[in-house]
Parts: structure tokens; C-alpha cells; sequence
């Protein structure tokens, strides 16, 4: 699995300056890796610090941009960083994620193809079935796609989704029912998300906490590549 081609990264760098509120060419490689893309909103209550490849960019107010100025790009993918940039104002961190992407179609599944749902209610079976924060990490009801593949009972026991991001990429989310892990549904289900959103002209993009090995290894086995990381922090809206 070698990296991602220069052509879907373009795309990429594209996807995340517009979601960030950059300018299109924001993240395109520049000499010097900690030389960030920077967009001051000083109305806003959350920073956000994306690193994607060698680029990186941080959208916020402009005291945090401004304290974030003498730390380099590795040392704001650490939540800890993050936090202390705004210790005074209440900080909540959510992140980092490490971002991963699919740009190629998953190799057949061997044998008979799984029985696949398309309905909601059976992803919100998959949900009943799993701890909160799984289903919180996954949100797979809160996507626009869904599959979820049916035991021969036709039981839900796995599913992911996508959301279009910015009209380029598929969010991807992943659960799987505690008792059906470790026997390859994850991937299974997770390639056939990913191929539907090839189909559709989309990259796959899967977000997995940088500190849950499982997910990434997940990812990694559906054919995802690691690519960057993102992060964000809340702060209180009384201390802007």
C-alpha cells in the first residue's frame, strides 16, 4: 500500500482549505513545514489545528493564533499543547484524530458477498448493541449512506456510513456489533462504504483517535492510509 498520489492529495488539500475557510491553494506544500496557513476568527469559540502531510493550518481567535506561534506543527497534534494554549479559558479538546484515506476499489470479500442493508433502523440495532462511546466515536446513524451487513438470521452485526465533507471526500464511520469483532466485518463493511463512495466520485476519508490503535488497525485493513491529524479545542464563550 504505497501513499496517496499527488492528484488525490490536491483534492484533499482542497476538501479541508474550504472546510477550514482558507483559500483553495492554503495547504499546497510549502518550503518550510511549519510555515501554517492561518485564518483569524476571533468571533469563533473553537480552534482548530489540522497537520496534513508536510502542510498544516490553524483557524481561531486571534490570541490563540497568536500563543500558538512558537510551537511547531508535531507539537499542536498533541491535545495537551492544545490545552495549555488556552488553560485560562476553559479549553475542551476533542481530538486529536488521525485521518486516513481510501482512494482505491477493496478486493472481492471470498466466498458468498455479505446480505447488505441500506436502513437506518438497522444501523441503530448495531448501536443498541455497542458501549455510548463506540457509538459516539462512530456516529454512523448521523450519516447520509449506510450498510450494514445481516448475519444469516438477517441481524444486523456490523455497519459503516459516510457523509460527503466539502463535495470532495466520504467521512467514513465503522461499528461493529462486541460480540461479531475480531472475524473481519469491520473491514468487510467498511470496504463496501468505501467503494460506494469511490463509485460516487469521492475519497474515503475515516477520522480514528489517535490513541485507539484498534480503529487505525481497522482502517488500515480496509485499504486507508494515514495522511494527517486534526484537533480542535472549545473554549467558553465568556472568555472570548
Amino acid at each position: 500500500m504505497g501513499p496517496v498520489d499527488s492528484h488525490h492529495l490536491d483534492i484533499i488539500r482542497l476538501a479541508w482549505s474550504r472546510e477550514l475557510g482558507l483559500p483553495d491553494d492554503a495547504l499546497a506544500a510549502r518550503p518550510d513545514a511549519d510555515d501554517r496557513a492561518v485564518r483569524v476568527d476571533d468571533d469563533t469559540d473553537t480552534i482548530r489545528f489540522l497537520r496534513l502531510g508536510e502542510t498544516s493550518a490553524l483557524v481561531g481567535p486571534r490570541w490563540a493564533i497568536e500563543r500558538a506561534d512558537g510551537h511547531t506543527a508535531e507539537e499542536l497534534t498533541e491535545s495537551a499543547t492544545l490545552l495549555a494554549l488556552t488553560q485560562d479559558r476553559s479549553g475542551r479538546c476533542a481530538g486529536p484524530v488521525t485521518l486516513a484515506y481510501g482512494t482505491d476499489y477493496q478486493d472481492p470479500v471470498a466466498g458468498p458477498p455479505p446480505l447488505v442493508s441500506h436502513e437506518r433502523d438497522h444501523v441503530r440495532q448495531v448501536e443498541a448493541a455497542c458501549p455510548p462511546d463506540d457509538v459516539a466515536e462512530a456516529r454512523v446513524a448521523d450519516r447520509e449512506r449506510w450498510f450494514t451487513i445481516l448475519d444469516d438470521a438477517q441481524q444486523p452485526v456490523g455497519c459503516a456510513g459516510y457523509t460527503e465533507f466539502q463535495g470532495f471526500l466520504a467521512d467514513v464511520g465503522v461499528l461493529t456489533a462486541p460480540e461479531f469483532r475480531r472475524r473481519g466485518l469491520g473491514a468487510t463493511v467498511a470496504g463496501i462504504a468505501t467503494d460506494d463512495a469511490l463509485d460516487a466520485g469521492l475519497i474515503a476519508q475515516c477520522r480514528s483517535p489517535r490513541g485507539n490503535p484498534a480503529s487505525r488497525a481497522l482502517a488500515a485493513r480496509a485499504g486507508y492510509r494515514e495522511l494527517g491529524t486534526y484537533a480542535e479545542v472549545t473554549i467558553s464563550r465568556s472568555t472570548l
